[in-house]
């Protein structure tokens, strides 16, 4: 099941290693990686991962980490299951 991570980083040496080393350790597959620099001091980075391991676990594992302001995960968009009987009329 993927999942969508939103972190905000100190604009420091090595911080967004730290983070991608973190993800890849914790078993994440790294699908998607995008970021941004808001500012001189930071970095906003958005991560989309695939796992079966529980992402909240690597939202506490991320928030652990010197360089991290704040981690965020996304709602995932609910799909709505395929209708189980579908009749035409011809």
């Amino acid at each position: 099941m993927s999942r969508t991570f939103e972190i905000d980083l100190d604009h420091s040496e090595g911080a967004l290693l730290r983070v991608l080393g973190t993800v890849e350790r914790r078993g994440f597959e790294l699908l998607e990686l995008s970021a941004d620099k808001p500012d001189a001091e930071t970095y906003s980075v958005r991560l989309r991962v695939d796992s079966e391991r529980d992402p909240d676990v690597l939202c506490r594992q991320l928030q652990r980490l010197v360089d991290v302001r704040a981690v965020r995960l996304l709602a995932e968009p609910i799909e709505e299951p395929p209708p189980r009987f579908q009749a035409t009329w011809l």
